[in-house]
């Protein structure tokens, strides 16, 4: 089972390959932008739960149930708004990898691309996720430089957008 200290360094550097990868020469792969966020946050939550308990889970349901505020046998709760971060995030990476609509609602047949504005959700979605476990653990990320097309008056607290 991978420790708190191993999902942390895992996360810095997916941190490190995306501010690589969202230079301007690879400006157009928002879906591989939005997937590496998604894993990131995947391994900033599996860092939470292998804190706070002795399991580890291998599906991103089992995940999402010991992250739940809502579920009384959560082992992990979280926050509602960083539960509902990574909620979004998972669902925007599904988007980005599989080409069908975010929402799981959505059961319609057309194909559904990743855009710069489906990255500029992924990265406030991974900020809120990202500021949980530094005020939580009291950790310590890089701010991380993106460069790409998205709104510049989003406030982020761990990216610097040009």
């Amino acid at each position: 089972m991978a420790s708190y200290t191993e999902h942390i360094s895992q996360v810095k550097n997916n941190l490190n390959f995306l501010q690589d990868i969202s230079n301007e020469l690879t400006r157009h792969y928002w879906d591989w932008n939005v997937t590496v966020c998604f894993y990131a946050g995947v391994h900033l939550v599996n860092s939470h739960i292998a804190s706070t308990t002795d399991l580890h889970y291998r599906r991103h349901d089992e995940v999402s149930d010991a992250l739940n505020p809502f579920n009384q046998l959560s082992l992990a709760k979280v926050p509602e708004n960083v539960f509902t971060a990574y909620c979004h995030l998972q669902n925007l990476s599904r988007r980005s990898r599989y080409l069908i609509s975010e929402k799981m609602s959505n059961r319609g047949e057309e194909r559904f691309l990743t855009f710069d504005k489906h990255f500029q959700r992924s990265l406030i979605h991974l900020d809120i996720l990202l500021e949980f476990i530094k005020n939580q653990y009291s950790e310590n990320f890089d701010t991380i430089k993106v460069n790409c097309g998205i709104s510049k008056n989003i406030s982020l607290l761990n990216f610097t957008v040009s």
